[in-house]
């Protein structure tokens, strides 16, 4: 495989991204979005 390893990382994150987009065209439940709106909502450890 030619390209240096910054070339890799680039890809993969551009391969993330797009399975992330992916994921909400497809109704894929997103946990970290998941998280983030039950912590919002809720308090949580106080």
């Amino acid at each position: 495989m030619n390209g240096s390893l910054e070339d890799a990382e680039l890809r993969a994150e551009d391969l993330r991204q797009a399975a992330n987009a992916l994921g909400r065209l497809t109704g894929r439940i997103d946990v970290e979005e998941l998280l983030g709106k039950i912590f919002g909502e809720f308090c949580i450890g106080k």
